[in-house]
């Protein structure tokens, strides 16, 4: 089999993947939040695997079937932040300074919550229960730390464990 064809066939394994993860966490409420953060591995094993242009594509794929498939908040979280937030991420930690990093993930962060939160005032009748935003931008913004803090340590462990063995 061809080079070529063995990646385009881990791909589309690797958005297939993604598209289980973002519909499961659609279909449960209690772990969305950590499903649809899940869906988003996909695109940066592609990433690691084939490049830019090809996480892009798993990305565009898995937000595409995710949105034809179950459209809601889990595809809308997605396609607002972690879907190509692995992406972005490769991006801000090729800066050298790593305070101005950091400054980049965390605007990211800023532009995506925002983005976030009007969508879903306006398409489900979101009050954001008796939390404001003023007290949850702070707490996701810990969250999204933790969150970047762990998705290093994912990558970390796969490429020195699990890599090898998709070569």
């Amino acid at each position: 089999m061809k080079a070529s064809t063995k990646r385009l066939a881990r791909l589309a394994i690797l958005a297939a993947l993604g598209v289980a993860l973002l519909l499961l966490g659609s279909w449960l409420p209690a772990g969305r939040l950590a499903l649809v953060a899940l869906s988003s591995l996909p695109v940066c094993v592609a990433l690691m695997m084939a490049g830019m242009k090809w996480s892009l594509a798993v990305f565009a794929v898995t937000a595409g079937l995710g949105a034809l498939l179950y459209p809601g908040a889990a595809v809308i979280m997605y396609v607002a932040f972690f879907g190509y937030y692995p992406i972005a991420k490769s991006l801000f930690e090729r800066i050298h300074n790593r305070t101005l990093g950091w400054v980049c993930k965390f605007a990211l962060y800023s532009f995506a919550f925002v983005v976030y939160w009007l969508l879903a005032k306006a398409l489900f009748t979101f009050t954001g229960g008796e939390l404001a935003w003023y007290v949850l931008y702070p707490l996701g913004a810990a969250v999204f730390f933790l969150y970047d803090l762990a998705y290093s340590s994912l990558i970390r462990f796969y490429l020195v464990k699990i890599a090898r063995y998709f070569t």
